[in-house]
């Protein structure tokens, strides 16, 4: 009787997914980003290389930590990256344009974080902010001419 009973409550919780359960345990649900393609066409930055660093946060406790924009995360990176440890990893690429980075190198543990951001280094004031990845599965991070956007790769 306990068996079926288990089976029963097993085969209702399976359709909830992983996320429902994750909150029911007190877990902290984490990305699905499994990679990401950088693309800087013709134009790019005015036609200047960007800094962009992929930021991988996997304790939600220091996400008020992280600056809204790039110059913010560029001009602090040093210290935040020391302040914040292991609970913290940066990927950082200079991409000129005209040029693609596929796949960009994940951290190992890429699939623990909590939360992925992209911060660009623009020359522009308009590609200032952080973009967040973390509900990406496949991300393609597009620098335009003067800000960034984020698709899904097919």
């Amino acid at each position: 009787m306990r068996a079926r009973l288990l089976l029963l409550l097993l085969l209702l919780a399976a359709p909830a997914g992983c996320s429902s359960v994750n909150k029911l345990l007190g877990r902290t649900p984490t990305t699905t980003l499994s990679s990401v393609r950088v693309a800087a066409p013709p134009g790019a930055n005015l036609n200047s290389a960007v800094q962009l660093d992929l930021v991988f946060l996997y304790d939600l406790k220091n996400e008020a930590m992280l600056p809204k924009t790039g110059p913010e995360w560029f001009a602090q990176k040093t210290a935040l990256i020391n302040g914040l440890g292991i609970s913290v990893d940066a990927v950082h690429l200079e991409i000129p344009p005209a040029q693609v980075i596929d796949p960009v190198p994940l951290p190992k543990r890429a699939g623990k974080a909590v939360a992925v951001y992209a911060f660009a280094n623009y020359l522009s004031a308009d590609g200032q902010a952080r973009a967040d990845l973390t509900k990406f599965r496949r991300a393609v991070v597009w620098l335009q001419a003067t800000q960034l956007a984020v698709t899904e790769q097919p």
